[in-house]
């Protein structure tokens, strides 16, 4: 049974929040000059590389059953390579703002696929209302000239319908950990990560063996920090986090995840912030006040 969510959630939401917000700017600098399995293979290599020797100084033992590492294949590959390569392909093809619309539908495949396979998360009718009104603050806060924007026809689709199917991994993921159970954060964070890699690269070689012949400086940095940052510390803090909390909780921060890049376009570039983005935020987070009465009853 998932203990109350407490102060100390909320600030680790928040920080897994600015590490997956840093993503949607760094893949579309990559990808605009590498194949999109190699920025999903490189962001997992980079990842794995920084992770192996921590895992080892702190003395984590990798000597696990077979049935952990099949679970720690399924993770890597449902939770890591396969919406990594979707979400950085369809990139290709729409705005960040679509991007961001169709990330949100995340917490809406979550809440119901939790519902179906976790007993502690049983959707209620002010779980299934707080995530609506959420999505419907996401959907506001992006405006009418990117919800114009999704097409049923062309590569647009074809972009938005690999980014959904990312969004659909990803929640298959959050439920999958939950499920299986959890292991010790930092190795399942690295062996996953280097599964991932191991999955990745032989992808992107038999796929695109030519997609790093143009990759420039920018995109190479670009894929660093996706490997060091929304990958690596991200990993880490989403599987301490799903032990906590459970996935429904964790999945909110898809709707708060544009809200943070946009205070952070304001912050640090000087744009202007209006009243939408405001009345957005209330409305996403009236929507996760009354997702979690019932948690509370």
């Amino acid at each position: 049974m998932f203990r109350k969510v407490r102060f100390g959630d909320w600030l680790l939401l928040t920080g897994l929040i600015v590490l997956w917000g840093s993503s949607f700017a760094m893949t579309k600098i990559a990808v605009a000059s590498m194949g999109p399995a190699w920025v999903m293979a490189l962001r997992l290599v980079v990842a794995a590389i920084v992770l192996l020797p921590i895992a080892i100084v702190s003395g984590r033992s990798f000597a696990v059953s077979n049935k952990v590492w099949g679970k720690f294949a399924w993770l890597a590959a449902v939770g890591h390579a396969l919406p990594f390569f979707l979400i950085s392909w369809g990139t290709q093809f729409i705005s960040s703002g679509v991007s961001g619309i169709l990330m949100g539908a995340i917490p809406l495949f979550v809440v119901v696929l939790a519902h179906l396979y976790l007993a502690d998360e049983r959707l209620t009718a002010m779980k299934a209302l707080g995530f609506v009104i959420g999505f419907c603050g996401l959907l506001y806060l992006m405006g009418p000239s990117e919800l114009l924007a999704i097409t049923s026809a062309g590569d647009e689709l074809v972009g938005q319908l690999a980014v959904i199917g990312g969004c659909v991994s990803y929640s298959i993921h959050a439920v999958s950990a939950k499920r299986l159970g959890m292991e010790d954060p930092i190795l399942q964070t690295t062996a996953v990560c280097a599964l991932g890699a191991v999955m990745g690269l032989a992808a992107a070689i038999l796929a695109e063996p030519a997609g790093l012949t143009n990759a420039t400086p920018a995109a190479v940095w670009s894929v660093i920090g996706l490997g060091l940052l929304p990958t690596a510390a991200a990993s880490l803090l989403m599987y301490a986090m799903m032990a906590r909390t459970g996935p429904s909780f964790i999945s909110y921060s898809n709707y708060l995840v544009p809200v943070y890049a946009l205070f952070f376009g304001a912050a640090a570039l000087g744009e202007q912030l209006n009243a939408r983005v405001f009345v957005a935020l209330g409305l996403i987070l009236i929507g996760i006040a009354v997702s979690r009465i019932s948690m509370r009853a």
